[in-house]
């Protein structure tokens, strides 16, 4: 399915804000901000929020649990499914392979093509998200952890829960200097071999860009997000969401790199997997990117 390109934007933006009764925050367009301003200290019954983050916890809870609420424990669902692409098959990007060294060649399947397209044209680093449920549910997990090899990132669309931080990891002999585009980091930092991850803090929900300083094609978009309900596809077009609370829901799928989109409603159930299936549409005519120049943070 291929929205009509004001609905592309209405479901993009969707994804960024999500939730249920929440109100809106920072638009995707705006101008970035400083560091989140203070907020009043929250009161003993304000439900718990993860902050793995140097800013403020009132912040971070203003913003993914505005009512206070602690965390849902009512019955819950799972949803999975595959998303694949029809139409033309990715086009080949020559100008970011021929900037790929030797050392890295297996950054050219992740780099060398428009997106990436695996088996039986499944589709990868497509941003599933679960949203318009009643109750809170909270991330797990204090770090999204990249595990980098071979010149390249695990993949190109990224996302995390606002509270939780980017851990950049070298998993190969390959020293990483990853950035944050949008982001408030005061230094570069070194993933050296063997070593510490780098952390990357977000300072507020929204869209970024993550680079690596020594390798100037890995490029991947980073999603904030509101909520804790999302999933993003591997090369296998897979994706599995648990712990959705009962009831109808809303389901939305993007690709950013063509800003393709879907979304359905879907019904979860107490203890169930539902299976949906998704499918985006690609017409290089249409949607074809230029060759990835210098990277832009289009965030807030």
């Amino acid at each position: 399915m291929r929205l009509p390109a004001a609905a592309t934007w209405v479901v993009a933006a969707a994804i960024l804000v999500g939730g249920c009764d929440r109100p809106a925050g920072p638009s995707a367009d705006a101008a970035p901000s400083s560091a989140p301003s203070p907020s009043a200290p929250p009161s003993a019954s304000a439900g718990p929020v993860l902050n793995a983050t140097p800013f403020s916890e009132a912040e971070v809870r203003r913003l993914v649990n505005p009512k206070g609420e602690q965390p849902y424990r009512g019955p819950t669902g799972t949803l999975r499914g595959t998303v694949t692409v029809k139409g033309d098959p990715a086009p080949a990007l020559p100008d970011v392979t021929a900037k790929i060294p030797d050392k890295c060649k297996n950054a050219r399947a992740v780099y060398g093509r428009a997106f990436r397209e695996g088996m039986v044209r499944s589709l990868a680093d497509v941003l599933v998200t679960v949203t318009e449920y009643p109750g809170f549910v909270p991330a797990k997990g204090e770090a999204v952890t990249l595990d980098t090899e071979g010149c390249a990132f695990p993949g190109r669309t990224i996302a995390l829960t606002y509270g939780q931080r980017l851990d950049v990891k070298s998993k190969d002999g390959e020293p990483y200097v990853p950035k944050l585009m949008g982001g408030q980091m005061r230094a570069d930092m070194i993933a050296v071999p063997g070593g510490s991850a780098v952390k990357l803090y977000p300072h507020v929900p929204g869209r970024y860009t993550l680079i690596d300083q020594m390798h100037l094609f890995m490029v991947a978009d980073v999603f904030v997000l509101k909520y804790a309900t999302f999933d993003v596809t591997g090369l296998d077009g897979k994706y599995e969401i648990t712990g959705i609370p009962v009831g109808e829901v809303s389901v939305n799928a993007l690709l950013p790199v063509t800003m393709a989109t879907t979304q359905k409603k879907v019904k979860i159930e107490e203890g169930k997997s539902v299976e949906l299936d998704l499918e985006l549409t690609f017409d290089k005519k249409k949607d074809l990117p230029e060759a990835p120049k210098k990277p832009k943070v289009v965030i807030h």
